[in-house]
């Protein structure tokens, strides 16, 4: 079995990049919606309260059983939810077991921050593909003709254009396109068409591809 050619790495890049960005903001989404229905019910201790603009601040503290190092958490609440807290100086919170991280309670206020900076890299990730596409045929140099001395055999991973003494060329690409007695390797930086006056050729569109050859144009 070959490994994928250049154009498929790229598009693997460019999957592993998205799934590197969107899933851990997927997951912390699913264990918030999951906080409703699998979430266990705990009595928070308020540690302190902060004003922030109309809002409060809640530092609290969950009981062991449900968080072992007890770790001060804070959490975003409107006024009224904020005033009842600090008065009664507890709080009811619904906490994902195995996860005290995630938590939901009565007023709670959500950061949109994580939605803003996913969706940032997604669409920078996006743009860098889009300005690869355009630019990318752009920069490639013309492309070139040559004539087989022999019959194409199987590539190597990456691109080559290697000048041999005798002025001949070992070339080395991904096999794009086949036209008839003719098909077309694609290199880094330009195509080359290679004739293969009935030389055998049996590398697959999609397959690296190498053949010594003869550069005309």
């Amino acid at each position: 079995m070959r490994a994928p050619g250049p154009r498929a790495r790229k598009i693997l890049v460019v999957v592993i990049a998205l799934l590197v960005i969107n899933l851990p903001y997927v997951v912390y989404q699913y264990r918030i919606h999951q906080v409703s229905s699998d979430g266990v019910q705990v009595t928070a201790t308020v540690v302190s309260a902060q004003q922030a603009g109309g809002d409060v601040v809640l530092a609290l503290r969950f009981p062991a059983s449900i968080d072992p190092d007890q770790p001060v958490r804070s959490v975003r609440v409107d006024a009224t939810a904020g005033a009842a807290a600090v008065q009664a100086g507890e709080v009811d919170v619904r906490v994902l077991e195995g996860h005290p991280a995630v938590f939901d309670l009565e007023g709670q206020k959500r950061s949109h921050g994580s939605t803003i900076v996913t969706l940032g890299a997604d669409v920078l990730v996006l743009v860098m593909v889009l300005l690869m596409w355009r630019l990318g045929g752009r920069i490639r140099r013309p492309a070139l003709v040559a004539v087989a001395l022999g019959d194409v055999e199987g590539g190597e991973e990456g691109s080559l254009l290697d000048k041999q003494v005798d002025g001949t060329y070992v070339i080395n690409g991904e096999v794009t396109e086949t036209l008839g007695d003719s098909h077309v390797l694609s290199l880094r930086e330009r195509n080359v068409t290679v004739h293969l006056r009935g030389h055998a050729n049996p590398i697959d569109v999609g397959e690296q591809a190498k053949v010594h050859a003869h550069l005309v144009g």
